[in-house]
Parts: structure tokens; C-alpha cells; sequence
């Protein structure tokens, strides 16, 4: 085999590596493709010196960075890719700001344990994890929702 052969087989087979990793998990192939890139460099560098050598390191880098930008514009769109993504989020409204996120807000209810700054709520008979505003909320105190960020619901004492 040719040493140009030897570097184009190397190429090939680490980006076929690389490209493998994503539908075996583990690295291994990823490390073995990685290693068999840099082998076709090291190979070019020895055998037909620093110009060859550069221009095979530089073609590599930029083969391996146009075949990954590609892969992510492409892989969600493939069947296998479709198996992988999320068809739904799965916590909605976790930092959006719009009124659907906002519907706790104003809401009045009681302080089932004690919010130190953080303890359980029960508004509108539903029990929910809230955050106090104050460091210290007894129990079975009146609160009132005053923020709300996907998750995180804020309270205060409700005065009123």
C-alpha cells in the first residue's frame, strides 16, 4: 500500500469512527477514530514533510468541523435522529414569561410546613414546592404567590 493510500484509508476509517460513536455508546469508537485521524497526519508529516503534513492536518480539521456542522442540521431530521429528540418539552414554561407561566401569581393559600426559605404550600388545593421571600414563614401562615419562574414559585406572608 502506497503511504498516500495508507493516509486517505486512515482518514476514512477514523471519520467512519467518529461518525459510528453516536450509535455505540462508550467512546471507545470516538477515541479510536480520533486516534486514526491523527495517525493519517503523523503519517503524512513523516512521509512527505511539514507542507504535505500541514495541509493534511488543516484538511482534517476542517473535514471533521464541516462534517459535524452538518451532522447536527441533519441528524434530527433522520429517522434515527427523530428516536433521539424530545417530541415535547418536558418541563413547559420554564423560563418563559408569558401569562401561561404567570398563573400562580396573586394567588393566596397557607404554609403547610414551615418556609425556611424553601418548604410545601397548599394554593388552590394543590400542594406545591414554594420558595419563601423572607428567610423564615411559619407554619400554617397565610402566603401569597408574588413570583413565579417556571419552577420556582416565590411567596411572602399574606398580610391582607
Amino acid at each position: 500500500m502506497t503511504p498516500t493510500n495508507t493516509i486517505i484509508v486512515l482518514s476514512l476509517v477514523g471519520f467512519l469512527l467518529l461518525a459510528s460513536e453516536v450509535f455505540v455508546p462508550g467512546m471507545i469508537l470516538g477515541i479510536v477514530g480520533l486516534f486514526c485521524l491523527a495517525g493519517a497526519i503523523i503519517f503524512s508529516y513523516v512521509e512527505f514533510g511539514a507542507y504535505i503534513g500541514t495541509i493534511t492536518l488543516v484538511s482534517v480539521i476542517g473535514a471533521v468541523t464541516v462534517g459535524f456542522i452538518v451532522w447536527m442540521m441533519a441528524f434530527p431530521h433522520t429517522a434515527v435522529g427523530r428516536k433521539f429528540m424530545l417530541k415535547q418539552n418536558l418541563n413547559p414554561g420554564v423560563g418563559e414569561k408569558d401569562r401561561a407561566s404567570q398563573h400562580l401569581v396573586g394567588q393566596s393559600g397557607r404554609a403547610i410546613t414551615p418556609l425556611r426559605p424553601a418548604g410545601t404550600a397548599l394554593i388552590n388545593g394543590q400542594r406545591i414546592d414554594v420558595v419563601a421571600e423572607s428567610s423564615f414563614i411559619p407554619q400554617d401562615s397565610p402566603i401569597v404567590v408574588i413570583l413565579q419562574e417556571g419552577m420556582r414559585i416565590v411567596v411572602r406572608t399574606n398580610v391582607s
